[in-house]
């Protein structure tokens, strides 16, 4: 294997993994997983990572607690551990979104780290102007504490029905803030719980002649950064224990009247003069709207990659674990690791295809929007920056569903394949869970969002009828322009190795997007034809069509992704040829769940046998990954003691780590305080 001195200096970095149980199949890898590593991430992340490591493990504020910790220990200790990252400077400024490895140490610090160092910076430059500079300098330099306050208790992600109001006065030349009620307090915002002492908050902006401008960000003060207690006029709280993520504290906030200065309105696309006038940047409202919603999506794009952290994190356990599990054997003297069981292959082996779909996908999606804000601060061309920020809002609004779902069930399927060990709490497995349910919910309940992708898709199709292009910058839907002649296509291989080469699987899927947008495209005409308006139209479309539609299109849109990144990526040959298997099985496998409509749609008919042609193409390509699967494990697990799991550890001794875990907590061993009361015989 040919490999550059920089790439030979970079692997150096890498520990060598200790010898065990996992050698065996480490020995039959067809590829050195330190090389796929480097070419996949790259020589500058790879070297930040082992920074990020090297300073978890011999910072004591990182030195993980013995036992549980309370509620106010965990917010307290996620503080001093975001106050350790930034003072030692080991968070990135060139490459924000790599903080986002810090979710395999601890969820809730890169929650906070991202809405403090991260979401509310970048809106403030994007969506700000000069005279929010000393505002931002105050937040760098760790004087203010800041969060992101949209969603309010009864409306969650409705930006058009958010109540609270910020009202110009033309006498004191400030907003007046205020909640009409408890339905509009502002909610779960990471870091307004206890620690923000500004908050970046959306309000419908009304002038002096009462016209409702609709949803304007600001950036407000709401406590005293000296005492940390609450303006006057501001009510502001902790919204208590959740399931997970518990140091981050999310908080509620409400308004009574609260005058603001001017300029905490965020005025880069539209402003209030101190008469009270109001000025669009942009005078068009729809691109307008357009590029908010781009500058609104970093949030999601994040959490695409979120979701693969805990994929990864879950899969690397769960594989490690079973590849050193032994059970049943063809005698009753033999035992086979359970990782040789097709039910198993065909269990876990989709799951470690999606980890690496949705890794390469999500730092590419990453750089994109990074790249977007850069665009937002730099560029005048408002007409290409709308079309961006329209098709970023809806590629977010599908991939963060898409990736949230995949997670929660791979991490579930992970659990199971773990057994009762899984079930340990040690295992990490149940937090991991609970840990990604959120990313479920925030930043938009996913079911939510999936319509916001599904009517810009169907406003692609009305261009599609009308004969123009269609706005798609990002690529992630250009193909559509072809979208009449995609929909003649039929499913011609007649082998395995035809069905899962992956331009074939690709084409499939540009078939599924266009047949499903047209068919959603009809639905909606048919029910507005039969009287319905056109919200009631997009909302009884969505089961079975425009769902489905938007799940899709994020399925291509990765599996385009890693096709594009596999064929241009600086990869060895070994790597590039199980990369391929990995995306095939990833592709196949999606599209396997997706046989009824190629079939119904008629691009696949009963004597094609597309059926078992993909089926026998997922459990061959599964059975062949058995070799390189714990070498595609390392590749991307960090070390043991940010995996934190007796049975996903490095050297794959699981009995030793489960002692380990049982004979450490003393309480383990002792009698309870109450075993007075365990026996009946003297009632």
């Amino acid at each position: 294997m040919s490999c550059t001195k920089n790439l030979l200096k970079t692997m150096d970095l890498l520990r060598d993994l200790p010898k065990g149980p996992l050698e065996i199949y480490r020995k039959r890898a067809t590829f050195n997983w330190k090389s796929l590593k480097v070419n996949l991430l790259g020589e500058d992340l790879v070297k930040y990572q082992q920074k990020l490591w090297k300073f978890i493990e011999i910072t004591p504020e990182f030195q993980r607690p013995v036992k549980a910790v309370n509620l106010d220990e965990a917010r307290r200790r996620c503080y001093k551990q975001l106050n350790s990252l930034v003072k030692n400077d080991i968070l990135p400024i060139d490459h924000p979104g790599w903080f986002n490895y810090l979710f395999y140490y601890d969820a809730s610090l890169p929650v906070v780290t991202g809405i403090t160092q991260g979401m509310v910076p970048s809106v403030i430059l994007s969506l700000g102007s000069e005279r929010h500079w000393e505002i931002l300098e105050n937040l760098q330099q760790g004087k203010y504490t800041s969060c992101f306050a949209l969603t309010e208790i009864a409306h969650g992600t409705n930006v058009r029905g958010m109540q609270t109001i910020a009202k110009y006065d033309e006498k004191t030349k400030n907003f007046i803030f205020h909640s009409p009620n408890f339905e509009s307090a502002k909610c779960w915002a990471g870091a307004l719980g206890k620690a923000a002492t500004h908050a970046i908050v959306y309000a419908q902006l009304i002038t002096p002649d009462n016209e409702n401008h609709g949803l304007h960000p600001f950036i407000i003060q709401i406590r005293d950064p000296k005492t940390y207690l609450p303006m006057p006029g501001v009510t502001v709280g902790d919204m208590g224990e959740k399931v997970a993520l518990n140091g981050v504290d999310n908080g509620f906030l409400l308004f009574n009247n609260y005058s603001v200065p001017r300029f905490s309105l965020l005025n880069k696309n539209a402003d209030v003069t101190e008469n009270g006038q109001y000025v669009a940047r942009i005078k068009d409202q729809s691109k307008l709207f357009g590029a908010s919603l781009g500058a609104l999506s970093t949030g999601r794009v994040t959490i695409t990659m979120i979701c693969t952290m805990y994929l990864t994190l879950a899969t690397v356990i769960a594989i490690r674990y079973v590849a050193v599990r032994k059970q049943f054997g063809p005698t009753s003297k033999e035992e086979w690791p359970v990782i040789e069981y097709q039910v198993q292959q065909g269990r876990l082996f989709p799951h470690l295809a999606a980890t690496f779909a949705l890794n390469i996908f999500s730092h590419e999606f990453s750089k994109i929007s990074r790249d977007f804000y850069i665009e937002m601060l730099t560029s005048d061309d408002k007409n290409l920056m709308s079309e961006k920020g329209m098709e970023i809002h809806a590629l977010s609004s599908a991939t963060k569903p898409l990736c949230a779902w995949t997670a929660r069930d791979a991490i579930q399927d992970c659990r199971e394949a773990c057994g009762g060990h899984g079930y340990l709490k040690v295992s990490r497995l149940g937090d991991i869970r609970s840990e990604n349910d959120a990313n479920c919910t925030y930043e938009g309940e996913n079911n939510v969002l999936i319509q916001q992708a599904s009517n810009w898709l169907l406003s692609q199709w009305g261009n599609i009828l009308q004969g123009k292009r269609v706005q798609s910058p990002l690529g992630s839907a250009d193909f559509l322009d072809g979208a009449q002649e995609i929909l003649l296509m039929k499913f011609r291989c007649t082998s395995v190795d035809q069905t899962m080469q992956l331009d074939n699987l690709l084409l499939a899927f540009k078939w599924l997007t266009c047949y499903y947008l047209k068919k959603t495209h009809e639905k909606v005409q048919i029910l507005k034809n039969n009287g319905n308006g056109n919200f009631e139209a997009r909302n009884n479309s969505q089961t079975y069509f425009a769902r489905t539609l938007t799940l899709i299109y994020a399925e291509h849109a990765i599996i385009q992704n890693c096709c594009h990144r596999i064929k241009n990526g600086q990869f060895e040959i070994e790597e590039r040829l199980v990369l391929s298997k990995l995306c095939s099985l990833y592709a196949a496998w999606s599209l396997e769940r997706r046989l009824g409509d190629l079939f119904a749609g008629g691009y696949a008919s009963s004597e094609c046998k597309i059926d078992s042609l993909l089926r026998d193409g997922i459990i061959a390509v599964s059975k062949d990954l058995v070799k390189d699967a714990v070498s595609l494990i390392d590749t991307l697990a960090p070390p043991d003691f940010i995996i934190n799991s007796p049975l996903g550890m490095s050297d794959g001794e699981i009995y030793k780590h489960l002692e380990k875990s049982f004979m450490e907590n003393g309480e383990n061993l002792e009698r309870p305080s109450w075993w007075q009361e365990i026996s009946r015989s003297k009632l």
